[in-house]
């Protein structure tokens, strides 16, 4: 037996108030006159043994009344079997997990609901006493505390959705980590008893972070939705990146079904801009479907939109955001040799959606690069250091580069500055095998220049070109000898291995010369991400120069998030990485600002939960104890919290029995004082 509160032990010092009364037993006397005291000695010496043991009862009676009132405020108790018996506080430690997927339709209502009355009910059983350490997947400096009975029950109504995800291992590592630090610093703890109220997601049930923990005894429930499946939007994109005004674009949507069920007639709606377009469509189970909306653009400026479903089970994956820039125009820098081509010239001058500025590499300054989308070098053979360290400069920006070498290069300039723009370096000349052979039409560059995939259109006619030396690079066009004519890194960077000189053919004279100029520059007019994931996203490019000193912010409404920036080679990025932009951010779409709007960023929660994938009951079990959690009990709650039996093991408790005792001692001592004269 231990007590929880051994200090107000030293009560019993009390006992000694009795002893004294009886050992002096201070009475007035009073004088009786006899006329002969042979009578009162013999009623003296009859009742004198029987005065005695009165006197004994009724202070044995009453010490022992004090003493088990004493012990009652003391709360005895008998302790867990895997106590260290050093004394101290329990602790009652309640996780309740309020991720995402805890937002599931239970028997009941939502899970995390459910997580919460259960919760409810295990505070009314606890002791008066008990330690409670009430946290979500939040685990901040507000939740790493003790509670009372009362401020545990009143945190409870507090609990809501969050985006934050924790693996299992993480939580049970962090409780741990907090109360040995409470029983070493704060206060003496003694019993611990860990529950863990989740769906158990395989996400997140990851256990590398997992502390060994053998003393404290855990109780897991799985809290279970009607139905574990779910149908989500997975991601979405364009048929091409580039935006211009009066040209066709075509926005696919991913759906993810992995319900047991089909969905019929799902309404799937999309907004960008002022534009709205909405379709039905059917899904089977466990399928991915991609669908797609056909638009048309119809003026420029910064655009918003959004995909929403409309699903059953869960509701916080059924939009998904994105933000992207149709542009005025596109500025285009060509720097020529003395021999380059006028073609290319040319080529933009049709356009008026391009500006161009074409002049000889000689009259080249920095400067001509700011604000500059593009930058095609038109025949050069060779590149000073300079140039070429402004140009991997430029292209780290966010820049484009279109390169068209000479038709007698400098290999090592030519090496230095590929190998900037991750372009594979160019060798010797080859002749042999050069009919354009293959035209890769799956390649987001060329998705809606051509009506029909067809390979025997009327290719150019290239005599010779430079053979390249490594393997990096998209080819999009390819000899029939396998080396690539064009070929590109990214959506920046582009190199023709062909000269545009007579001598090196007539490349100039097909259709697709001018076709690869110009999607060249409608690739290098898009500068900011279509979305980002929160918590994830660290490396987000800023394209326009950040001047002052206001910090960058991202702007929704009341939401006003400052994110972390760093500055990379001249180029300004900001991170939503990390907890702080998981606490703070909201799906949907965000201003870039400081003291001006410097773009749109549109960001979505991490569909990382969105995969309804459960544990089951042996794999959470096993999985634990191999992890070093040895003392576990497992309940499954499939038909709502109310009827689930919520059984875990607390101390015996003797302050009512001792209350009890202390009453019947002090009934004893008052029947002894009136009834025994």
């Amino acid at each position: 037996m231990e007590f929880i509160h051994p200090e107000r032990l030293w009560l019993l010092s009390l006992l000694l108030v009795p002893i004294i009364i009886h050992l002096f037993h201070f009475r007035r006397q009073k004088v009786l006159y006899f006329s002969s005291l042979k009578f009162i000695r013999f009623i003296e010496q009859e009742n004198k043994s029987t005065k005695k043991l009165r006197q004994l009862l009724i202070l044995i009676s009453r010490c022992l009344a004090l003493i088990f009132v004493v012990l009652a405020f003391a709360l005895p108790i008998i302790p867990l079997s895997n106590t260290n018996g050093n004394g101290g506080k329990n602790v009652l430690a309640i996780y309740i997990d309020n991720s995402f997927s805890m937002t599931s339709i239970g028997e009941e209502g939502e899970l995390l609901s459910e997580a919460r009355e259960m919760a409810k009910r295990m505070l009314d059983k606890a002791p008066l006493e008990t330690r409670i350490l009430l946290f979500t997947n939040k685990m901040d400096g507000v939740e790493q505390r003790l509670l009372t009975k009362m401020e545990a029950l009143s945190y409870l109504d507090k609990i809501e959705p969050t985006s934050v995800q924790r693996n299992l291992g993480e939580v049970i590592s962090w409780q741990k980590e907090f109360l040995d630090k409470e029983n070493n610093e704060v206060e003496r703890l003694k019993t611990r008893q860990v529950v863990l109220l989740s769906d158990f997601q395989e996400s997140t049930f990851k256990l590398d972070k997992l502390k060994k923990d053998e003393s404290s005894n855990f109780y897991a429930f799985q809290l279970i939705p009607q139905d574990p499946g779910n149908l989500y939007i997975d991601s979405v994109w364009f048929a091409t990146p580039v935006h211009k005004v009066g040209e066709a674009n075509e926005l696919f949507v991913r759906l993810q079904n992995d319900s047991k069920s089909e969905r019929v007639n799902l309404e799937l709606s999309a907004k960008f801009g002022s534009q709205k377009r909405t379709m039905f469509l059917d899904i089977a189970a466990n399928e991915k479907k991609t669908t797609s909306f056909p638009f048309t653009e119809i003026n420029t400026g910064f655009k918003t939109g959004m995909v929403s479903i409309s699903d059953k089970q869960l509701y916080w994956d059924d939009d998904f955001y994105f933000a992207y820039e149709v542009a005025k125009n596109a500025n285009v820098l060509i720097l020529n040799s003395d021999n380059g081509s006028p073609k290319v010239s040319q080529v933009f001058a049709v356009e008026p959606f391009y500006r161009t500025n074409s002049i000889s590499n000689n009259n080249y300054t920095k400067d001509l690069l700011n604000n500059t989308n593009l930058v095609v070098l038109n025949g050069l053979n060779e590149i000073p250091s300079g140039l070429s360290n402004d140009l991997m400069e430029f292209h780290q920006k966010g820049g484009a580069v279109f390169v068209i070498p000479g038709n007698q290069i400098n290999r090592s300039d030519y090496s230095n500055l590929l190998s900037g723009l991750e372009l594979p370096s160019l060798g010797e000349v080859m002749t042999d095998g050069l009919k354009l052979d293959e035209i890769h039409f799956k390649d987001p560059f060329f998705i809606g220049v051509f009506e029909k995939e067809n390979q025997a259109l009327n290719l150019a006619n290239v005599s010779k070109a430079y053979r390249i030396n490594s393997a990096s690079g998209f080819p999009l066009l390819d000899f029939r000898n396998g080396a690539p004519l064009f070929l590109r890194s990214g959506t920046q960077s582009f190199l023709l291995t062909t000269s545009l000189q007579e001598d090196f053919g007539s490349f100039t004279s097909n259709a697709l010369f001018p076709t690869l100029l110009l999607r060249a520059g409608e690739f290098a007019s898009q500068n900011f991400p279509l979305f980002a994931t929160i918590g994830k996203d660290a490396n987000i490019p800023i394209q326009k120069e950040v001047d002052g000193e206001q910090p960058i912010k991202l702007v929704n409404g009341k939401i006003s998030f400052i994110p972390s920036t760093r500055k990379l080679n001249g180029q300004t990025k900001i991170s939503i990485a990390g907890m702080e932009a998981i606490e703070r951010l909201k799906a949907g779409t965000y201003f870039i600002q400081n003291e001006d709007t410097l773009g749109l960023l549109a960001v979505n929660y991490d569909r990382n939960e969105s995969a309804m994938n459960l544990k089951n009951a042996d794999e959470i079990v096993d999985e634990l104890e191999n992890g070093g959690i040895k003392n576990i009990k497992f309940n499954s709650v499939k038909d709502g919290q109310s009827l689930s039996e919520i059984q875990i093991d607390k101390p015996i408790e003797y302050w009512r029995s001792f209350l009890l005792l202390s009453l019947l001692f002090l009934f004893i001592e008052m029947a002894l004082i009136k009834f025994w004269k």
